[in-house]
């Protein structure tokens, strides 16, 4: 279905932020390697989410909804069960990447296939560097073969520039892997950090499972792991924290407001370490009236922007690639230039972030330059209404979706189903607040 957008002032009212993905992929994947069952608590479940919840059900794990936001998950059979069976994956980069690494668990491999594959996103240093498990792989016709041929563990050496994923994947099988002789797996990490906090994500799911690793980040954001082996995953109950990456459109719109709105955010843990918790600083650093109520988890914004004018700044872009998109955004609707830099990395995302945004800001007259490593967004009096093509990309899309609200004129946004990939509550939310989201 489409989205007709109709452009709104005021916004006001109390949401609470939607689970986040990152904390749900990882959750349940866990849990499905725990001894004894696990309960998942305040979980996304659908989108790329999904995508994962259907693979490990095709393992053998069982994984019961006990009840609203409330989640059993077991592996009875203590190992993960191989299927012949094609395993679609979409374009679920997590999902193909996580499950690249698990097939190692399986006898016999897994297939994969998916959009991802036809989109050439970067899979091949995670790969490689299964191979140090012993593992080997074949891709031909857009599927992935993968399954491991000799037990050991070797020292890996994995770049940290392209994906995060890579990293987490290796960590998540690190403590369970069977490595032979050896009693521990080491993982040097030999170019900069481009998302570190999805690191941290990951490693503070990893304990809270019961899992420990041994950190070093060196001064040049290089890093090595040492992790254990084996370690004995602990079953638990886990509750998956509110996404920052989720509300920054929720922020991005009452900021931006021309008229007073006031908007209180629910559901927040400032103390888990969600790398997309620096919107609110950013904002702050712009001029945007933000208060952090850490103690009751809350935000409360305060929109106007005739009151609280927004300021161009420099934006560091690394860590937080889920925040380009609604950065871009707020870029337009600032008094001076916004310049968004260390963006490279964003080309291999769900698709190219870097050029949809170009073209699609352009479409509604916002005036941008661009380099391979810098974006520079000058301010636009007046954004029109326009028809955006998100060619599949949650974020943008709900980026495109704040900005068309604070258009001259109406918008229409294909596919509006993508909203599920990350925040499935997006439209209701929006329109609870004061927005004029219709469903066609």
């Amino acid at each position: 279905m489409d989205l007709n957008i109709t452009p709104t002032n005021r916004f006001q009212g109390e949401i609470k932020a939607p689970a986040s993905k990152s904390y749900s992929h990882r959750a349940f994947l866990v849990a499905s390697i725990a001894s004894g069952p696990s309960i998942i608590k305040n979980a996304l479940t659908s989108g790329d989410v999904k995508i994962t919840l259907d693979g490990l059900r095709t393992f053998g794990v069982k994984i019961e909804k006990l009840k609203e936001n409330y989640y059993k998950v077991e592996n009875r059979a203590k190992i993960l069960k191989q299927k012949e069976m094609l395993l679609d994956c979409k374009n679920s980069g997590t999902s193909i990447r996580f499950f690249s690494a698990m097939s190692l668990l399986i006898d016999g491999g897994i297939n994969i296939t998916g959009k991802f594959f036809t989109r050439n996103r970067p899979i091949l240093p995670l790969l490689n560097s299964l191979e140090s498990f012993g593992a080997i792989h074949d891709i031909s016709n857009k599927i992935l073969h993968i399954e491991r041929k000799e037990e050991k563990c070797n020292i890996i050496h994995i770049p940290g520039h392209i994906s995060s994923q890579f990293i987490s994947a290796l960590l998540m099988i690190s403590p369970i892997i069977p490595c032979g002789k050896s009693n521990s797996v080491e993982i040097n990490v030999v170019t900069p950090f481009s998302s570190y906090p999805y690191i941290e994500i990951t490693i503070d799911v990893l304990k809270s499972f019961g899992v420990h690793v041994d950190e070093i980040i060196n001064e040049d954001n290089t890093a090595k792991y040492y992790v254990s082996n084996p370690q004995r995953f602990i079953a638990t109950e886990f509750t998956v924290p509110g996404d920052f990456s989720s509300i920054a459109f929720i922020i991005a719109t009452v900021v931006i407001s021309t008229v007073d709105s006031h908007v209180i955010i629910k559901n927040l843990d400032f103390d888990k370490p969600q790398g997309d918790k620096r919107f609110i600083t950013i904002l702050q650093e712009m001029g945007a009236d933000i208060e952090v109520n850490r103690t009751q988890g809350q935000l409360i914004v305060r929109g106007n922007i005739n009151k609280n004018v927004l300021k161009g700044i420099e934006i560091d872009c690394n860590g937080i690639p889920d925040l380009f998109p609604i950065l871009c955004i707020i870029g337009a609707f600032a008094t001076s230039k916004t310049i968004l830099y260390n963006i490279s990395s964003l080309k291999y995302k769900e698709t190219d972030r870097i050029s949809v945004m170009l073209r699609e800001l352009k479409k509604m007259g916002v005036e941008v330059e661009y380099n391979e490593e810098i974006l520079v967004i000058h301010h636009c009096d007046k954004l029109v209404g326009t028809f955006i093509n998100h060619e599949d990309d949650h974020r943008i899309a709900m980026a495109f979706t704040i900005a068309a609200l604070h258009a001259s004129s109406k918008s229409r946004i294909k596919n509006a189903e993508i909203f599920q990939d990350s925040y499935p509550d997006f439209i209701q939310d929006m329109n609870k607040l004061g927005a004029k989201l219709e469903l066609v």
